[in-house]
This record gives C-alpha cells, structure tokens and sequence, in this order.
C-alpha cells in the first residue's frame, strides 16, 4: 500500500518539481525588454575586413572606406571603425587619404571622426607636392570635401613643416586654415629626412 501511495505521488512530485525547475530557467535565461536594447550600447552586427564604396551620380567612385572592423552600435546608430582607411576622390581628380587607429562614422554617414595616430595625404597636384597632416584626431566630413580638428597638428610637404593647434582644411578648394600657434619651418627638398 504505501508502494502503491509513492508510485501515485512520484509523478505529481515530478510534475510539481519540473514546473519550479521551469519558472527558475525562465527568470534566469529570460531576455532583456527589448525597449532595454535600444538604450544600452550593445553592438548589433560586426563585419571584419569592412569595405564600403560609394559613387556619385555619374557612376565614378567618390570614396572608398576600409576598416579591419567595423562594430555597429543601434542605440546611437554608429559605426566604430579599426584602422580604418579612406580613399576619397573630389570632383576634381584630386585623391586624399586618410587612416587612423580608430574611428566612429555617424549613422547618417556625413561625418567620420578619426582619431589616434591620424594621418592624412593629399597628393601632388598643379605643381604642388604631396602634403602630409599629422594630429590625434580629425572630423571629416567625405561629402563636403571638408576635414577639422582642434588638436596639435603637423603638416609637411616637400619644402616645409607647419605646426599648429587646430586648423580646418577645404581638399577640393584645397583651402587650409591654421586657427592658432602656427610655426613654419622651410627647408630645401635634398635637407628633408
């Protein structure tokens, strides 16, 4: 009889046992609200060996960006970028580069902000020799032809070396404006290391 009692309350001990095992794994594996996900900065998606290339109306390749990876953020729809590189081409012919250690685009894609060991390259036109920029960190905006930074800058070309603190540089125009503590250096081309 009390075999037969145990053999009756086993299975709704087992039941009642599988049911708090239920709602313990529930309350443990159960995932975040999804209005949560939007305000914690969790990557959505990760590309390694990113590229993206975009062409102006007439077909012709504008710009190139390449990044060892790129990590996008859905709360504030960015885009941060290792060792990127970008190639852009003005309306002109005229090629700038520029690369960095890191980098953050904005979601809409209208600015990049490159920063740690940035260095950016227009090359020789019109007479003019390569020039080269070096600083920590650089606001570029592809779209306008258009780079800022506020940071210690140096800029080198065949014939000299600027430094500066902040400039703004307009690589269409080809129109660079040094904001403050300017001082030039020339040299003959034989003299540069």
């Amino acid at each position: 009889m009390l075999s037969d009692r145990l053999a009756l309350a086993f299975p709704v001990f087992a039941v009642a046992l599988l049911t708090a095992l239920s709602f313990w794994l529930d309350a443990v594996v159960r995932t975040a609200d999804p209005r949560d996900a939007a305000v914690r900065h969790d990557p959505d998606f990760i590309v390694d060996n990113f590229t993206a290339r975009q062409t102006g109306p007439e077909g012709l390749l504008v710009h190139t960006l390449r990044a060892q990876r790129m990590t996008h953020y859905l709360d504030d729809d960015t885009s941060h970028l290792e060792k990127p590189y970008l190639v852009h081409v003005t309306a002109k012919g005229l090629e700038v580069t520029a690369k960095a250690d890191r980098a953050q685009l904005s979601g809409d894609g209208q600015s990049l902000r490159l920063s740690g060991n940035v260095r950016m390259t227009r090359a020789p036109v019109a007479g003019q020799s390569e020039l080269v920029l070096l600083t920590e960190s650089l606001l570029v905006n592809p779209d306008r032809n258009f780079a800022r930074t506020d940071e210690p800058v140096v800029i080198r070309n065949a014939t000299s070396r600027t430094d500066a603190v902040g400039l703004e540089f307009d690589y269409d125009t080809r129109q660079l404006d040094l904001l403050q503590d300017v001082r030039t250096t020339w040299q003959s081309p034989s003299a540069r290391p």
